[in-house]
């Protein structure tokens, strides 16, 4: 037992790690639109080059399946990561808008199969009982780049120093592969390990209880979040703001609450609560575009890390609550792809919409979606609470 607690906690801390490193690629590319904007692209473009990443990443998805069950979780995440990095780095060096599209695009495809992998990796490795606290721990270290790298990609960015800004977005992803290589094999609950095997159907997913509603849910949460991260900045900086005011904040107030409170996300009933605070989330970023001063985006920024603290582990833990284990890599797929997908429309959104009504009228629009689509979650989850309740007081529906 003592060698199995061993091989575990050894397992999680790699993949936390891996989790660190994959993040912290994103939060770099938060200040992209910021960099496209002093290089002189419109926001239209801009959010077609945020766009296409996720686009890709998203079609990625079915692949990163595909990949995972036929090479192993851990060739997969090698060698798509060390991809990532590769064409990453030329984004430093050139200003063609066909280029730029084409690079951020493969590198999204890679990014994607390699989350699919290192998630599919934590929803096999980690116990029903212990899978709360541990996606609070694993959350801390998606958003912990935002408070250690973020700030040092600003100041590249914000100082013009360009080519150590894409340096440090392709060096986190390069770590990865040296990171990720001690990472020992896990076994499912039916005995196998994580090699070539036999796994479920696609055409098993959507007969799931739970399937659609834990695919809205992910859709939903990414949209908002995304729209918040990745154009706010943006927004700050063309009121003469620094972006750190908000995003470090937002930061440190979610890590904070992960830390402490992470018990609690074994005992709370994930699916209820997700709606309300996908809702809170919503109605933060709805008032952000009109406060009217620095303090304002500082008080925003511990706000939303309050509720954006919450709501990620949740919606992390949700993805293997709904899957059985010969079905999460698949499942886990489909999920990221909602995800993919909310990243993928909000830049368009964002883009377009800021560009015809403003992009603060556009950021606050977006949160009044998030509000009332949270509500209307937490309503729907509610409602079905009734069809059945699993082990550890989740609903399924």
């Amino acid at each position: 037992m003592s060698g199995e607690s061993a091989s575990y906690k050894k397992s999680f801390r790699i993949s936390m790690a891996v989790i660190f490193l994959t993040q912290a690629f994103l939060a770099v590319f938060m200040l992209y639109p910021s960099v496209l904007r002093d290089q002189g692209f419109s926001l239209g473009l801009s959010g077609w080059l945020m766009s296409i990443f996720n686009i890709c990443s998203t079609l990625g998805r079915p692949l990163g399946a595909m990949t995972t069950e036929r090479l192993g979780i851990r060739t997969t995440l090698l060698w798509t990561s060390g991809l990532v990095a590769v064409f990453t780095l030329p984004l430093a060096f050139t200003e063609h808008p066909l280029l730029l599209l084409s690079l951020r695009g493969i590198g999204g495809v890679f990014w994607g199969i390699s989350m699919v992998a290192i998630s599919s990796y934590q929803g096999i490795s980690i116990p029903a009982d212990r899978r709360g606290s541990a996606y609070a721990w694993i959350a801390v270290a998606y958003v912990f780049p935002q408070v250690t790298l973020f700030p040092l990609a600003d100041w590249f960015a914000s100082s013009g120093m360009l080519a150590a800004y894409f340096l440090l977005a392709a060096a986190v992803e390069a770590a990865i592969v040296v990171v990720a290589a001690p990472l020992p094999p896990v076994r499912r609950t039916d005995g196998e390990n994580d090699g070539p095997k036999e796994w479920g159907k696609w055409s098993e997913l959507p007969s799931l209880p739970g399937f659609r509603a834990v695919l809205a849910t992910m859709f939903l949460f990414a949209f908002v979040n995304a729209s918040t991260l990745q154009f706010l900045p943006a927004f700050l900086a063309a009121r003469g703001f620094p972006a750190s005011i908000f995003i470090v904040p937002n930061a440190l107030t979610a890590v904070a609450l992960r830390l402490v409170a992470y018990r609690i996300m074994d005992r709370i009933d994930r699916q209820r609560t997700i709606g309300i605070v996908i809702a809170a989330m919503g109605f933060i970023l709805a008032f952000l575009p009109f406060a009217p001063g620095r303090g304002w985006y500082v008080a925003g920024g511990l706000f939303y890390g309050i509720v954006m603290g919450m709501s990620f582990p949740i919606v992390l833990a949700l993805m293997p609550d709904i899957f059985p284990d010969h079905l999460r890599p698949k499942g886990i797929s489909l999920c990221l792809f909602a995800i993919d997908l909310g990243f993928i429309l909000s830049p368009f959104f964002l883009g377009y919409g800021g560009q015809l009504f403003g992009l603060g009228n556009t950021l606050s629009v977006t949160g009044v979606l998030g509000l009332l689509g949270g509500s209307l979650l937490h309503l729907a989850w509610k409602a079905k609470k009734k069809e059945g309740t699993p082990k550890g007081g989740c609903s399924v529906i």
